[in-house]
């Protein structure tokens, strides 16, 4: 008779190490963490703008950064919608602020504006145009009206090919006024000159005709030539 030894229960190791490297390689959320939040909308008010923008939401104040497509800079107190997605808090727009506040739209970097079309700018009450630098105007055909206009410039230069002004008054008051040209050609029913100094003109050749009287008259006057000084008429009185 065979007998039956007895048998000890077999005891299998278990590898917790293989579990978490498996755990791992599949990034599974570990135990007893939260799922990450979905992104969502929430609004809010700016708290301050000194560092980054202090918005106050519903769970407490976050810091945030203004979206790119966000043109409008919040102040402090203006009520914002923001998209919260995981850590990361973006101001998407500006819902309302103070009552006759200033609305600056401000980018990082250049801004280019480009239309198809045309583009307008209106106001109520003025526009200004401010540079740190330069400001350019390019155009095929450049038109200005306005019914005043006043321009305080230390330095201009101007070039172009011909100048045409339809003025009723013009008024030019400078400490040194001078004038260059080829050609130079001017046509008026009356003309004055009131010089208090010297008028000097030197000329190749000066011709000067008057269809009534011409008059010359001073305290001392001169004629003088080098070769030939000429009086003619009908009558010559000297004296």
């Amino acid at each position: 008779m065979q007998s039956t030894a007895s048998r000890e229960p077999v005891t299998v190791a278990h590898d917790d190490s293989a579990e978490e490297d498996l755990l791992a390689a599949v990034d599974l959320p570990a135990p007893g963490a939260s799922p990450p939040r979905a992104p969502s909308l929430e609004t809010g008010v700016v708290r301050g703008t000194a560092s980054g923008l202090l918005v106050e939401l519903g769970g407490g104040p976050v810091l945030a950064r203004r979206a790119k497509s966000c043109l409008t800079a919040p102040d402090a107190g203006d009520r914002v919608l923001c998209a919260l997605d995981g850590d990361q808090v973006f101001v998407l727009a500006v819902l309302e602020g103070e009552a006759g506040a200033t609305t600056r739209i401000v980018v990082e970097g250049d801004l280019k504006v480009q239309a198809t079309g045309r583009i307008g700018l209106g106001a109520g009450d003025q526009i200004e145009i401010a540079a740190a630098k330069e400001v350019g105007l390019f155009a095929g055909k450049l038109q200005v009206r306005a019914q005043a206009a006043v321009a305080a410039i230390e330095e201009i230069g101007l070039v172009g090919r011909s100048l045409d002004a339809h003025l009723q008054k013009a008024v030019v008051v400078a400490e040194r006024l001078e004038a260059r040209a080829d050609r130079l050609v001017q046509r008026a029913k009356q003309a004055f000159r009131f010089i208090e100094a010297l008028e000097q003109v030197r000329a190749g050749v000066f011709d000067v005709r008057a269809e009534g009287l011409a008059a010359v008259r001073g305290e001392n006057t001169i004629v003088a030539a080098r070769t030939l000084a000429k009086l003619d008429g009908e009558q010559v009185k000297i004296g």
